[in-house]
């Protein structure tokens, strides 16, 4: 932590709570142990001697009923399916009461009232509700994965989904998450890139993925789509910005899991990476969790290769491509080969011709 006179100042292996015993800060420690490989409740990170539970739906129980979900699968990262109206994770009443109402109420109301309501409410009151609220998404999947078994076979071992994960990278987004719980203010540079867009609804009308290691997430609710990156305080919507600008109209499903992939890349290329912090007041009424950031931000050269293996990540069923079978066209994914968003001109296509000179052209 940083700060001035006028805040205390605390390394981050002790936690800090308030009066009432709240806390305003997991230490790193405490973070991992409590909150990614313990059973409280994620939030306050009280356990259930303490305070009543109840689960929380991964994916948003209003959700689920708005696209009816409850009973379709989804499938886990070891490849177990389960039905959406199981997956869920341990938290107490009183966290999941206050979620629903500082989250799922207005952003359910924005999302009835369409793309335009969302755009609205952003230029009217900025990006926080819609990003914290997807925050706490990518950060329920993480979590249950502590949860699953990597391998479905036990002979493989017994090592959990998250026995990769690097906990300690997910501090500041947890921070972030649970801001609204202890009422901290979420100053800009804290915040990370957040694009809306229009997609054409007419394939699905409901889409999830995320790329762990970015800390990025799409995710498509009807005609909405939304992607945000919780770490790189805006930097990796500056550098794929010139694509950006050419959505002027929905994007197909497949187009949006293509550009989420531009952003985690941009993630993954930042050089000069923000540095985040938490202050406390001294009478521990005020806290105030932001980031330090260089007014520029750098990036390692295009790696086509390291493109190639998140498209093919996020796009695992490919549509039928011109001039391509089956396995040419899974070979020129894996190899950053295939572009779905533009045609050589620099518009969006209609179609899902593979095009990759442009790509590499503008983000060389």
């Amino acid at each position: 932590m940083t700060g001035d006179s006028s805040v205390s100042i605390l390394p981050h292996d002790i936690t800090v709570r308030n009066d009432d015993g709240d806390v305003l800060l997991f230490s790193w420690p405490d973070f991992v142990t409590t909150i990614c490989e313990g059973k409280s409740c994620f939030i306050c990170g009280r356990s259930r001697r303490e305070v009543a539970f109840n689960d929380e739906h991964i994916v948003p129980n209003w959700t689920l009923h708005a696209f009816g979900l409850h009973q379709k699968a989804v499938t886990l990262p070891n490849g177990q399916r389960t039905v959406y109206g199981n997956y869920t994770i341990p938290c107490c009443k009183p966290c999941n009461n206050e979620m629903a109402r500082t989250f799922e109420d207005p952003i359910s109301a924005l999302i009835r009232a369409g793309g335009d309501a969302v755009q609205d409410h952003i230029a009217k009151h900025g990006g926080l509700l819609p990003f914290t609220w997807m925050a706490l998404i990518f950060l329920k999947l993480h979590l249950k994965d502590r949860r699953l078994k990597r391998h479905l076979d036990r002979r493989l071992g017994d090592d959990p989904i998250s026995a990769d994960y690097t906990w300690e990278h997910m501090h500041h987004l947890h921070a972030v998450a649970r801001a609204f719980h202890i009422n901290a203010a979420v100053a800009c540079e804290a915040v990370g890139s957040l694009f809306v867009f229009p997609i054409d609804a007419e394939q699905t009308d409901f889409d999830l993925i995320t790329f762990t290691d970015a800390q990025t997430m799409l995710l498509q609710l009807g005609r909405t789509g939304m992607i945000a990156v919780f770490d790189d305080s805006c930097a990796a919507l500056s550098r794929v910005m010139w694509i950006v600008e050419k959505i002027t109209g929905p994007v197909s499903t497949i187009q949006a899991r293509d550009l989420a992939a531009h952003f985690a890349m941009a993630n993954l290329d930042l050089i000069n990476r923000p540095r985040f912090w938490t202050r406390i007041s001294p009478d521990r009424t005020d806290v105030v969790i932001g980031g330090t950031t260089d007014s520029v931000p750098l990036f390692r050269p295009y790696d086509q290769a390291l493109f190639g293996s998140l498209i093919s990540a996020a796009i695992p069923v490919l549509p039928a491509v011109a001039g391509m079978n089956a396995e040419q066209a899974r070979a020129a994914l894996l190899a950053g080969d295939m572009n779905f968003l533009l045609d050589e001109g620099g518009g969006l296509v209609a179609d899902h011709a593979a095009r990759s000179s442009l790509i590499k052209k503008e983000e060389a």
